[in-house]
């Protein structure tokens, strides 16, 4: 099982965001990456620019729909 949490690092306490559901005692592995709030701007200012830029999907129209059964 592989999941991702935000938290707060306090000392050698990590508060998550979330609940994780796990019961007490269960061994588990944590790898850290720090998160620069700028980044996450540039990160998702970089995805709403690829989605208005929408997918390219053919780009085949037709004007009729009989025209999809030639």
């Amino acid at each position: 099982m592989k999941k991702m949490y935000k938290g707060i690092a306090e000392g050698n306490l990590i508060r998550l965001e979330k609940q994780i559901g796990l019961p007490v005692g269960t061994r588990i592995l944590v790898t850290l990456k720090t998160i620069h709030e700028e980044e996450q701007e540039n990160i998702k200012n970089r995805q709403i620019r690829l989605l208005d830029r929408g997918f390219n999907l053919g780009k085949k129209l037709y004007s009729e729909r009989e025209e999809l059964y030639d």
